[in-house]
């Protein structure tokens, strides 16, 4: 009976089985450690240490988050900042299949990594005004700061994860007869599958920086143009509502992305 339980804890050792009835700690922790920090930031914001005039605290920004929502604004600036980003984001998607080419043709790769390493360290925030001079100050130029920034790093590590794929997959798949189409879509795409989310994931940050850069800019409307009107204001407490949208906003676009991922290629977990 021992060796039995012996065995059995063995193997839940090895496993790292949860039992039934706890919460896993990928939930856990992170919550404990947000409420621990929340709760501390707002002892000291109503200890009086806080300037609301220069920063807020949690029940504040709440306060401010409650009213915009009440008042049905936030719903309309995220409409116009959400078409900005989805559509530039649909757009940089290209960068898959031309990460895909310049990965694989190694002649390809010699003659555009330079043009793409010295576009990609580029302070593209910089030539907002220029993009904004080119596609005037609607939604159009908001959507093409949206895709020049986020399509790098979704080719750069689309390129990665091609040359990372195994030469003995690759020899493996020409020895039993396979064209270049099937090797990219049963060997190259499945091992790069990884690198290809882990750069949509860093493209969805920098496309949220770009929309919001450029609505600071030149806009009437969006989130980008909330956070600016508010801080002009001194609302302080509004002003960090906006931007707590946006990291929410930010965070569950990220675990879509990793549920995705777990979805699409389990053998990676």
């Amino acid at each position: 009976m021992s060796t039995q339980s012996a065995g059995t804890v063995s193997k839940s050792k090895i496993g790292h089985s949860v039992p039934k009835g706890y919460l896993s700690p990928a939930l856990t922790y992170p919550v404990i450690t947000i409420c621990t920090i929340l709760l501390v930031w707002e002892v000291i914001g109503n200890l009086g240490f806080i300037d609301p005039f220069l920063f807020s605290w949690p029940s504040k920004i709440m306060k401010s988050m409650w009213q915009f929502t009440l008042n049905g604004v936030v719903f309309r600036h995220l409409m116009i900042s959400m078409i900005e980003v989805g559509v530039g984001f649909i757009i940089a998607l290209i960068g898959i299949p031309i990460g895909l080419a310049l990965g694989y043709w190694r002649k390809l790769d010699y003659a555009f990594d330079p043009i793409i390493i010295a576009l990609y360290t580029t302070p593209i925030v910089a030539l907002t005004p220029l993009f904004i001079l080119w596609f005037g100050l609607g939604t159009l130029s908001k959507i093409m700061m949206v895709f020049t920034m986020s399509i790098f790093p979704i080719l750069i590590n689309t390129m990665a994860g091609v040359k990372t794929t195994e030469a003995s997959l690759l020899k493996a798949a020409r020895s039993y007869g396979a064209n270049e189409l099937q090797i990219f879509r049963e060997v190259i795409f499945p091992s790069s599958l990884s690198y290809i989310i882990t750069g949509i994931r860093l493209g969805i940050g920098r496309a949220m920086i770009a929309m919001v850069v450029a609505e600071m800019l030149a806009s009437t409307q969006g989130i980008g143009y909330a956070i600016r009107h508010a801080s002009e204001l001194f609302k302080t407490g509004e002003y960090l509502g906006y931007v707590a949208v946006l990291m929410v906003l930010s965070v569950l676009l990220n675990q879509l992305l990793k549920l995705l991922e777990r979805k699409i290629s389990p053998w990676r977990q």
